[in-house]
């Protein structure tokens, strides 16, 4: 591999079933990559140790295989011919390996596609943390992929995209290439963070809310887990002092809930599938705290033949308790709750129109016209933290 390069590249033509050797110095833990092409794919690959230890067997046939070092040494690369003989290019990658600076999540990497080359970067990460990677050129210049050594890609390069969030799938070495457009040589910068998991969000028997607190700095990414189910809504709420600490949801999958680009401090929604959601908290321009309130109500269903429900409960440790049920449009609810304004009040939402009952009114009753067909939330807040029992009565005709 040439100075400021991390792949090489080396052609030939091969008899069928002859077997051409080449040699590879490379570090213990740096991911290879290697990858053949050959007309009719049928150019195959073999790795070893100088020992002789196979860590791709030739019987397996591959074109592509990638795999972490297992110590500094020479490898041998075995290329076998196929049915006739074939041209072949093989390709060889050797990761440089990215380490954080101490107390640090965070590392700008300064470099440049030297003969036009495709340079790749491997780290390693662990199951839920937020990887973010950035590139500070234009994607019609260069772009990335991004990928696991055991898990596949997470990025492909067909995308030809300059920046990437999302959830680590599992723990192992991750590989993030800067690849030139049309085999040019470009000046970049690439900026990697790998945010911690915070732990999971627990809702304390009796409540249906939780807060966490901590202190994040600029661009950090801090993630959570929750457990929730589907159909439920998840109410999602971030305080901090400029206003700027924002929000992400993911699926386990990495499907986006709430992209983090939208820079939200609020976030509701009804839930797809019964599984452990992530949420990131997204640092803004200066170190600061921050305060995550995450809701998910209890759902409630009528009685068989009945449109009507009286609900009992508690403000467990102070929280709100909040209800969700589903109505149509044009329908009319009557609320009510059976204690003082000056103890406990209500405020109802639509999760999709929004407000219909604003805490700002501290009303124990409500009788309405529901604007749409959607799930609502109906929240019984205790005044100043109290534990407060009371009695909720929820009607819809």
């Amino acid at each position: 591999m040439a100075a400021g390069t991390t792949a090489g590249v080396v052609k030939g033509t091969i008899l069928p079933g002859q077997t051409t050797a080449y040699s590879l110095a490379a570090g213990q833990s740096q991911p290879m990559i290697l990858i053949l092409d050959s007309p009719k794919n049928d150019v195959t690959l073999g790795v070893f140790e100088p020992n002789g230890h196979t860590l791709l067997n030739p019987a397996n046939k591959l074109t592509h295989w990638q795999g972490l070092l297992p110590n500094t040494e020479i490898y041998t690369i075995l290329v076998t011919g196929g049915v006739t003989a074939e041209n072949y290019t093989l390709t060889a990658k050797v990761a440089q390996p990215v380490s954080f600076p101490a107390g640090s999540s965070s590392i700008t990497l300064k470099g440049n596609t030297a003969k036009g080359y495709v340079f790749s970067y491997g780290l390693n990460g662990s199951a839920g943390q937020t990887m973010t990677a950035t590139l500070n050129v234009p994607s019609s210049t260069a772009y990335i992929d991004i990928f696991g050594i055991a898990s596949g890609s997470l990025l492909s390069s067909t995308a030809r995209s300059s920046t990437w969030t999302g959830i680590l799938p599992q723990t192992q070495d991750y590989v993030i290439e800067v690849i030139p457009t049309n085999g040019q040589e470009v000046n970049y910068n690439l900026t990697v963070s790998i945010g911690p998991t915070a732990g999971a969000i627990v809702m304390e028997t009796g409540t249906t809310a939780a807060e966490v607190k901590g202190a994040i700095q600029s661009g950090q990414i801090i993630t959570y887990t929750l457990d929730a189910g589907q159909s439920q809504p998840m109410i999602l709420i971030m305080d901090s002092p400029n206003h700027d600490v924002t929000l992400g949801v993911f699926e386990p999958n990495g499907n986006m809930l709430l992209n983090p680009a939208n820079q939200w401090t609020r976030w509701q929604g009804l839930l797809p599938q019964t599984e452990q959601y992530k949420i990131q908290v997204i640092g803004g321009t200066t170190t600061e705290n921050y305060t995550l309130t995450a809701k998910v109500p209890q759902l409630v269903n009528f009685a068989s033949g009945t449109s009507s429900i009286s609900l009992g409960g508690t403000t467990a440790n102070g929280y709100v308790f909040s209800y969700a049920l589903n109505a149509s449009a044009n329908q009319t609810m009557t609320v009510t709750l059976n204690v003082p304004s000056s103890t406990a009040y209500m405020d109802i939402f639509g999760l999709t129109s929004g407000t219909i009952l604003s805490s700002a009114t501290k009303a124990t009753t409500w009788t309405g016209v529901l604007p749409q067909t959607q799930d609502y939330v109906i929240e019984v807040i205790p005044n100043n933290g109290a534990v407060v029992d009371y009695g909720l009565t929820v009607s819809v005709h």
